[in-house]
């Protein structure tokens, strides 16, 4: 049986939203501010435990899917489960990523390998079986999130830069396809820049020296520090609204002037 849709009224009242990566960081953060604007959230992530925990805490218009992104059988079983559960899916978000820093003369073919099928095979899997499932649905809005070194480059980041540049190019693809066929499917790239997040941790380190590691990477960025994942969730609520009717193909950078 279908959940029953809110009653309050918000920007995205009525819609469903698939969110992958949603156990944490910048897919929590969306979520909760989607469900604020009235939409029901299907979380996905391979963090069962945090996704558990954080769908308790939002109620019932939340529902957690343990998924893999890089598996083609996944997608098919995720979104057939979602389009079950909710009715349809309105919003597809392709927020889980990986991050593995390495020079090109240092970084592991088995890390390029990773971050590739992360970070580039699960957006292209995402976009593949989210525009089939909104089509069924006549439409909807499909947000990648790819990240600043997707448009600048970065000297320690190969890998990385190089699966979120093909998500940003990717998504132009989606979207030319979507407009072009008439499918009333809009397609369109997030780009972070160094946001506070746990994937953060693996380089500013733990508390107490954590601070200290945000504000260098805070430094980089014209603004002058590090981002929140309100401010990412905060234009992904923006592009799964209707008010984002006519926004197709772009990139937008959240990055503190980083790409200026």
């Amino acid at each position: 049986m279908a959940l029953q849709q809110g009653k309050h009224a918000g920007r995205l009242e009525r819609k469903v939203a698939l969110v992958t990566g949603g156990a944490s960081g910048i897919g929590a953060a969306t979520a909760r501010q989607m469900l604020a604007q009235g939409a029901s959230v299907a979380l996905a992530d391979l963090q069962t435990e945090l996704g558990n925990k954080l769908v308790a805490e939002l109620g019932e218009r939340a529902r957690f899917y343990t998924h893999d992104v890089t598996r083609e059988a996944d997608w098919k079983r995720l979104i057939a489960s979602v389009e079950a559960d909710f009715g349809g899916i309105d919003v597809v978000m392709n927020g889980a990523g990986i991050s593995v820093p390495g020079p090109i003369d240092e970084v592991s073919y088995e890390d390029w390998q990773t971050t590739m099928r992360v970070n580039s095979d699960g957006v292209f899997l995402g976009c593949k079986y989210g525009v089939e499932a909104l089509r069924r649905q006549g439409g909807g809005s499909i947000i990648n999130i790819s990240s600043s070194l997707g448009i600048r480059g970065g000297a320690i980041f190969a890998a990385y830069c190089a699966s979120k540049g093909a998500v940003r190019m990717l998504t132009k693809s989606v979207a030319l396809r979507c407009a072009e066929e008439g499918y009333e499917i809009r397609c369109n790239s997030i780009h972070p820049g160094a946001i506070d997040t746990p994937m953060m941790d693996a380089y500013v380190g733990e508390a107490p020296n954590r601070e200290a590691g945000l504000a260098e990477f805070g430094a980089l960025h014209p603004m002058g520090r590090v981002g929140r994942p309100e401010e990412i969730a905060s234009v992904a609520v923006f592009l799964a609204s209707d008010e984002a009717s006519y926004i197709t193909g772009a990139e937008i950078p959240v990055d503190g002037g980083f790409c200026a």
